[in-house]
């Protein structure tokens, strides 16, 4: 009987300790990052928009290639809803398989804008000690990757508030009418 008891409490932390482990899916943060590319100065800006797994999310624009210059931050709440389609999209996007590949460097475009996401997988079980993970798309994936990729930013890009979008839309109207080429 004690061996039975020994035998059922060991295959039970196996399957406990097989299923954390294939947590590969799941996510708690991501950074979306956006940057216009070679530019003059009064066009180039560069932004992120970070969100967490429970839809809190922020945003920070900055214009110009000036880093002191302020950026603009905006905190936004996404829907249950999108929580779920950004979900899809990014399991869509194939992010945590692991197998995005980048094009070789002399395959890389000249000029142009560049994204990418990082997502981040932090274990929410103390007891096992482990680092996040991070999963990360690179600027320039192949072909293969490339529709996933672009349909999960275009995503993320509609969650923005639209008064955030307003607001960026007249500061850059502005710099553009106020700076000399």
């Amino acid at each position: 009987m004690k061996t039975l008891v020994i035998a059922v409490l060991m295959s039970l932390a196996l399957v406990s300790c097989s299923r954390s482990q294939d947590a590969g899916n799941e996510w708690s943060s991501l950074i979306y990052s956006h940057d216009s590319g070679p530019l003059p100065p009064k066009y180039h800006f560069n932004y992120n928009i970070s969100i967490n797994a429970d839809g809190s999310a922020i945003s920070d624009y900055q214009f110009g290639y000036d880093k002191s210059v302020k950026t603009l931050n905006h905190s936004f709440k996404l829907s249950e809803e999108d929580v779920q389609k950004l979900n899809v999209l990014l399991k869509e996007s194939k992010i945590f398989d692991g197998t995005i590949k980048s094009l070789p460097e002399n395959m890389h475009p000249i000029g142009g804008s560049i994204s990418n996401i990082k997502v981040m997988y932090v274990n929410p079980d103390p007891n096992l000690d482990q680092p996040p993970k991070m999963y990360e798309s690179p600027s320039f994936p192949e072909q293969e990757f490339k529709e996933g990729l672009e349909n999960l930013y275009s995503f993320i890009e509609k969650l923005m508030p639209q008064s955030a979008l307003d607001e960026i839309k007249a500061k850059q109207e502005e710099r553009e009418k106020t700076q000399q080429d």
